[in-house]
């Protein structure tokens, strides 16, 4: 559970819908599972349920909801306004395929990453991660590069309101040890996530920057620990995606 802000005046029916819409998210459910997850009488879940039905933003089909096309048009609203994604698609498609490995650009909102871009090279693994899909930050090579490169006040903002959950056993979840590599990061340019949200998985990143060095998004390099290693993991991928995050930056700037 987030920690919420205190000025925060919650509006329960939205909380219900929003809370319908996270859980078909993760799979197919019926009404009675819905409303014993969410903790809500039966009623209210078919009410909520009904309405979205109506909106299309859920179908139901043998008495099993998912959600509706319609959402496809939201998120593709929202990534088609957005300039990083357009200022990376195709860099990520060219380093997914110079690679041979899975590719990603992420931005951060309301203190959590978010996959704004994928591609995926040859021999890339499908993890459980997609376009959309939200992240601690400091659990990730892209998160961490972004917080590096955000004002200290910032960064404290971020973990006073999401905290700093472990997400394997090998995830940095003390304020010290998150601080002392995130100035790391900031004297080498870039960050690594070895194994830190998914176990024998291996990323480095590079924060893509705006005219006053903070971070606007990040973009990642991943692949197995078999294939991530030795000076290919720590000198060679870091070489790579930095300069493809300096050749985003520009053209965010002058586009």
């Amino acid at each position: 559970m987030q920690r919420q802000s205190g000025n925060r005046v919650p509006v329960q029916a939205v909380e219900t819908t929003l809370g319908i819409l996270h859980l078909l998210q993760e799979s197919e459910r019926k009404i009675t599972e819905i409303a014993d997850e969410l903790d809500i009488a039966k009623s209210t879940a078919h009410s909520h349920l009904k309405t979205l039905e109506q909106s299309a933003y859920v179908v139901c089909e043998d008495n099993e909801y998912r959600l509706g096309y319609r959402c496809l048009n939201l998120g593709g609203h929202v990534q088609a306004s957005e300039p990083l994604y357009h200022a990376a698609k195709e860099e990520v498609n060219e380093l997914a395929e110079e690679t041979g490995e899975r590719c990603q650009v992420m931005a951060e909102q309301h203190g959590r990453g978010t996959y704004l871009y994928q591609a995926s090279g040859e021999r890339a693994i499908q993890t459980d991660s997609h376009i959309g899909t939200r992240v601690y930050l400091h659990s990730t090579a892209q998160g961490k590069a972004i917080l590096a490169h955000l004002p200290t006040e910032r960064v404290n903002e971020v973990i006073e309101r999401h905290g700093l959950p472990a997400k394997t056993d090998r995830t940095v979840t003390t304020k010290e040890e998150l601080f002392a590599e995130l100035e790391q990061i900031r004297e080498y340019g870039v960050s690594y996530d070895d194994g830190e949200r998914i176990k024998g998985m291996r990323c480095v990143a590079a924060p893509i920057c705006n005219e006053d060095a903070e971070a606007v998004g990040a973009i990642s390099i991943s692949g197995p620990v078999k294939r991530l290693k030795s000076e290919y993991y720590r000198e060679t991928l870091p070489e790579i995606v930095s300069s493809t995050a300096r050749t985003i930056e520009i053209k965010t700037m002058y586009s």
